[in-house]
């Protein structure tokens, strides 16, 4: 028998995962019930995919195996306190709120299968990469199900749990740095001529190549680097330009206080 999945929260990642366990046949549209507060948001995505509406969360516990929470870290009290009126044993918790660890879910849902994971935007293109952490009651077999479940939108690795707020820093809000680093490639290249359609995607597609090239080759970025850099050439003065104004460090800081940022989420609820 099939595994039935809940998805409480039905937004861009619920949505995302919800189309790529499809597309990859790893669970069937009959298999899967949704809930969200946001019932046009809702009716929306069972029409699209012919998924199971519920009507709350206690039907969807209910009628599940797996329960994968979806909400954003503000909401997520509120719905582990009703989940866990429920929920058993025999069920198991997948929780894609960020900054919420695993003591915060294991208070709410103590004895229960439970698992912390940090997914990243580029996996509505099939494209992410999700950082999984498992609580100590998540068996082998669960375990195998939830590396195919995200697989199914990009890459997966397993982490310490203690390394999750780094993860979300890192790669949870990552995205967002890489966007804004290609839309000043991009504006550079209008201001030294290039029409703005051309030098856009000369800007992704060179992100993009040179994030295939260490994925790849498995070379360290710094030698990759230096068989572009030749001496005198005009890629050092660029690199120069970028250390003059302390792009490197900008980076650094930035993962580290969205990381804190990640902590201070976790220590709220």
């Amino acid at each position: 028998m099939e595994d039935k999945v809940f998805f409480v929260g039905i937004g861009a990642m619920g949505s995302t995962l919800v189309k790529g366990i499809i597309e990859s046949e790893v669970v069937s549209p009959k298999d899967i019930y949704a809930y969200d507060v946001d019932k046009d948001k809702l009716n929306g995505i069972v029409d699209t995919f012919g998924i199971n509406k519920v009507n709350n969360i206690k039907e969807g516990v209910e009628l599940s195996d797996i329960i994968l929470i979806a909400v954003k870290p503000q909401h997520i009290k509120g719905v582990l306190e009703e989940i866990s009126k429920y929920v058993k044993p025999s069920k198991l918790v997948i929780s894609i709120a960020a900054g919420i660890g695993l003591s915060i879910l294991n208070k709410y849902l103590p004895g229960i299968p439970v698992v912390r994971i940090m997914p990243n935007t580029p996996a509505q293109v099939g494209s992410g990469i999700s950082a999984i952490s498992p609580s100590k009651n998540v068996g082998k077999e669960e375990l195998e199900k939830v590396l195919k479940f995200f697989g199914s939108v990009g890459e997966t690795v397993i982490v310490r749990e203690n390394l999750m707020d780094a993860v979300t820093g890192l790669s949870g809000s990552g995205p967002a740095y890489v966007f804004l680093m290609i839309e000043a490639l991009s504006d550079a290249g209008v201001r030294m001529g290039l029409p703005r359609a051309i030098s856009l995607k000369l800007a992704a597609h060179t992100v993009r190549g040179a994030a295939e090239m260490i994925i790849q080759t498995g070379r360290n970025p710094e030698v990759l680097k230096e068989m572009v850099t030749s001496p005198a050439g005009t890629t050092i003065e660029g690199i120069y330009a970028l250390e003059k104004n302390k792009v490197r460090a900008a980076f650094l800081e930035a993962v580290e206080l969205a990381t804190k940022k990640s902590k201070e989420l976790g220590e709220d609820k």
